[in-house]
């Protein structure tokens, strides 16, 4: 699978501390090597599980109208079970066919989407 990224990411990617930039590193060979599959983290769409409120069905259109996803990479440390594992950070990605493009990391809880211009 091929790995891309926003140029935002490519800004933001620079500012990450060395530990850091390896974790996105990992990610980014195990992706080109396996595709999505055998993560060590919690990999699932971003689009939010049976929308009932206003901001939730606008994250849902945003999400699935942007093919938005996102991976626990694991910083600052891992818990739970391997595959599905959570950290305090996640990094957004865009999902397609062959294809991912990496538009954000940012702290988890809170959960926001990334903005149009981050993609």
């Amino acid at each position: 699978m091929q790995v891309n990224f926003s140029l935002y990411f490519l800004r933001l990617l620079d500012k990450l501390d060395e530990q850091n930039q390896d974790r996105v590193a990992e990610f980014i060979n195990h992706v080109e090597q396996n595709g999505l599959y055998g993560l060590a983290g919690r990999n699932k769409s971003s689009a939010p599980q049976n929308p009932h409120t206003k901001k939730e069905r606008a994250n849902f259109n945003h999400a699935q109208k942007y093919c938005l996803w996102h991976y626990h990479i694991g910083i600052p440390n891992y818990t739970g079970e391997f595959g599905d594992m959570i950290s305090e950070y996640i990094l957004h990605y865009q999902r397609f066919d062959d294809e991912i493009v990496i538009v954000d990391i940012s702290s988890h809880p809170p959960f926001e989407l990334p903005s149009i211009d981050k993609l």
